[in-house]
């Protein structure tokens, strides 16, 4: 009878230790049978592992899209910057912009009392050495301080000569800004049609290289309305 006890002693105390051995079982060893408190753990884990993953795959995709948006960025500022670059010229050639620099002063006088008028607009000798300054380098001419343009008109009315619509009259002085140099060799010393006003005409015909020119802008605009960019 006393041996009976003790054996069922020893075996209440084995199956409570086994009890107790499957309760403190890591949460990563129990199997689907364990506690309902131990499996919800185990699926919170899971469930945050796995938003953990996407939002790691979200934060890549992400960042590839940064990456992207900032090298068409960087392609739209320079192509911004280009088109500025040109927008300037553009207006710099049209007239739109007061220019200074470096370039010659020519100026064209008459020693009697000629209407000079009548031989320029006769010999297009203006138009000429406009032409003739331009193929030389200019970058911006005035005469008789009117912005020489793409548009600008140098023509005869009545007994003077009309620039952008305004008269001017002698002593014609012409200012061109480019390589003061260049400029001044070519029309010194390289332009026949110089020579044919001093010894032709019995003009004088002076220039003078200048370190700093200031031409202002034209007065007269006109804008593109019918023209439009050719198929090449």
């Amino acid at each position: 009878m006393y041996f009976k006890s003790v054996r069922t002693l020893i075996l209440m105390i084995v199956f409570l230790g086994i009890l107790i051995g499957i309760q403190i079982k890591s949460p990563h060893q129990i199997s689907v049978d364990g506690s309902f408190y131990t499996r919800e753990i185990i699926s919170n884990i899971n469930k945050e592992r796995t938003d953990l993953y996407q939002m790691t795959r979200k934060r890549r995709d992400l960042q590839k899209e940064l990456e992207s948006l900032k090298t068409r960025a960087s392609r739209y500022n320079e192509t911004i910057a280009q088109s500025k670059e040109r927008l300037d010229e553009l207006k710099m050639d049209l007239g739109f912009l007061d220019v200074a620099g470096e370039g010659i002063v020519m100026t064209i006088s008459a020693d009697d009392d000629r209407n000079l008028a009548f031989l320029m607009e006769d010999r297009k000798l203006l138009l000429i050495l406009i032409n003739e300054l331009k193929g030389s380098g200019s970058e911006a001419i005035s005469l008789n301080g009117q912005r020489i343009t793409p548009i600008s008109e140098v023509t005869l009315a009545g007994n003077h000569i009309n620039v952008n619509s305004v008269a001017i009259a002698p002593p014609y002085e012409f200012k061109a800004i480019g390589n003061k140099s260049t400029l001044f060799e070519n029309m010194e010393n390289k332009s026949p049609i110089i020579d044919i006003i001093r010894r032709g005409f019995g003009l004088s015909v002076e220039l003078e290289k200048t370190e700093e020119i200031y031409i202002d802008r034209a007065d007269k605009f006109q804008f593109v309305e019918y023209i439009s960019k050719g198929e090449s």
